[in-house]
């Protein structure tokens, strides 16, 4: 009850609902009902006590109706177990099992006004009941075997938990050995999984620098900034090493590797992504793609297997351009100079 209900003297009815008299506790309470309404401070907190001394006598229709006024009343509290209330009150009831309930049986009675039950007189004719069985002795530890039977059954929900799910990276080169990558986690079930919630914890405690948004429901995109190949092959084992952490397995850390050389006007870049998965037991649902620049290069990474990405391109240098371009512009200035003076023209002047 809230302050304002405790200038009223409830303790007596309050004592009768504790005991199970709801009828006595009703008798109490209707009168102060009648003087407090439920827009005053006291009526929300009297009709919560009446509330309760209906559900006990079985008057769920007063208790519903009472509820549903209650639960738009000014009182947060009071309107919060007004709703919880009405929730349980209308909450539909089941069939309970005949086997459950325990019947009486009918006892027939003689001219003598003893009674036996019929089951009785048949036992007469029978033979005597066998002995209980010999007791099972005490309760035993369960065996290690046992354990290792649990853990294995969890930790195949797991894994069947971290499975229908769609992976997709993709790694993209920017410029020279600078490098970017893209997660993309989405769940088949358009709901995140148990997996995802852990594996984004454990991304934003474990692995800094990463960008974690939720585009959709079920759906992760995981984003790198821009780094060396060195600095993003060191970020990538270790968000390998989080989502194998995650789903309860192992995984080794890909390798990634970066081989360029330098040609004034371009550079001639050579990437390989490798991917080891032979440790990880096959899981229904998981589908895992790699991809590079976007999807240039695109493999399917499966189960039991090491699948490797690869790319061989060319990179302008705009630097190299553009001294090129200067330098053919200084050529064409001689050339033209050249030309001018077997002309007859002179060097040029300056006009006087």
């Amino acid at each position: 009850m809230s302050e304002q209900d405790s200038e009223l003297d409830l303790s007596e009815a309050e004592a009768a609902l504790e005991r199970g008299d709801y009828g006595q506790g009703l008798e109490l309470l209707l009168p102060l009902a009648e003087q407090h309404p439920l827009n005053s401070p006291e009526g929300p907190g009297l009709r919560l006590l009446m509330i309760t001394a209906w559900m006990g006598q079985g008057q769920d229709d007063k208790a519903i109706a009472t509820c549903r006024l209650l639960s738009r009343c000014r009182d947060h509290k009071l309107r919060q177990q007004a709703k919880q209330l009405l929730g349980v009150l209308e909450a539909p009831s089941l069939d309970r099992p005949e086997r459950w309930s325990m019947r009486m049986p009918q006892l027939e009675l003689n001219g003598s006004g003893s009674g036996q039950t019929s089951t009785m007189r048949r036992r007469r004719s029978r033979r005597p009941e066998p002995p209980p069985p010999p007791p099972t002795g005490p309760t035993r530890s369960p065996a290690a075997g046992f354990a290792v039977l649990v853990m294995a059954v969890l930790l195949g929900i797991t894994l069947l938990l971290s499975g229908c799910v769609r992976i997709e990276a993709d790694l993209d080169l920017r410029g020279p050995d600078r490098l970017a990558l893209t997660w993309d986690v989405r769940s088949t079930q358009q709901r995140p999984l148990p997996w995802q919630e852990q594996f984004e914890r454990d991304l934003q405690r474990d692995v800094p620098g990463l960008k974690i948004e939720q585009t959709s429901p079920g759906r992760q995109q995981i984003s790198s900034r821009v780094a060396s190949s060195h600095e993003l092959a060191q970020q990538m084992a270790a968000v390998v090493a989080v989502a194998g952490r995650a789903a309860g397995v192992s995984l080794p850390a890909p390798t990634l590797k970066l081989e360029e050389r330098n040609w004034l006007l371009g550079v001639q870049q050579h990437v390989q992504l490798m991917v080891d998965l032979s440790d990880l037991p096959e899981i229904p649902g998981l589908d895992v793609h790699l991809s590079l620049n976007h999807g240039q290069v695109e493999r399917t990474a499966l189960s039991g297997t090491t699948t490797e990405v690869s790319w061989q391109g060319w990179r302008w240098n705009p630097l190299g351009l553009g001294g090129v371009v200067i330098l053919m512009l200084l050529i064409s200035s001689m050339v033209l100079q050249v030309v001018r003076r077997k002309l007859g023209f002179g060097f040029p002047e300056l006009p006087s």
